[in-house]
């Protein structure tokens, strides 16, 4: 026997936790129980009833269908904290650097980031035979 609910939406689990039945939130919308029921399914375009849905259930338009599973997405993705500021540069042709940046940074990282890059290219200095060596 499971205890847990399984909601076929998001919107099906707005409406739950926000204690309505289908049948007041098609009158709440103006609409039949059907139509509501083919809406929280995904059957139909709803959005003439969006500003409305997110009324009801007290939350902003782009959460009504995407809500807490959304967020949950953003949050794994903004709090990933593998971020990458790779650089190499090219062995015959100076200043001429490539970049793979990943990751979620704070402008200051990418300021510190940048300021290393070009000290570290007002450094290095390549000879005729394309070998690189720091420059003092």
């Amino acid at each position: 026997m499971s205890y847990f609910i399984k909601y076929n939406s998001p919107l099906q689990k707005r409406r739950v936790t926000k204690g309505y039945s289908q049948q007041e939130m098609s009158k709440h919308l103006g609409i039949t129980q059907s139509q509501y029921s083919r809406i929280e399914k995904g059957q139909t375009n709803p959005a003439k009833h969006l500003k409305k849905l997110s009324e009801i259930l007290d939350c902003h338009p782009s959460e009504v269908f995407q809500g807490e599973i959304q967020k949950k997405i953003e949050d794994d993705f903004l709090n990933d904290k593998t971020n990458s500021f790779q650089r190499m540069f090219h062995e015959r042709k100076e200043g001429y650097v490539h970049l793979k940046i990943d990751g979620w940074f704070t402008k200051k990282q990418i300021t510190e980031n940048y300021k290393m890059l070009i000290r570290e290219l007002n450094e290095w200095r390549i000879n005729e035979g394309g070998i690189r060596w720091k420059h003092k």
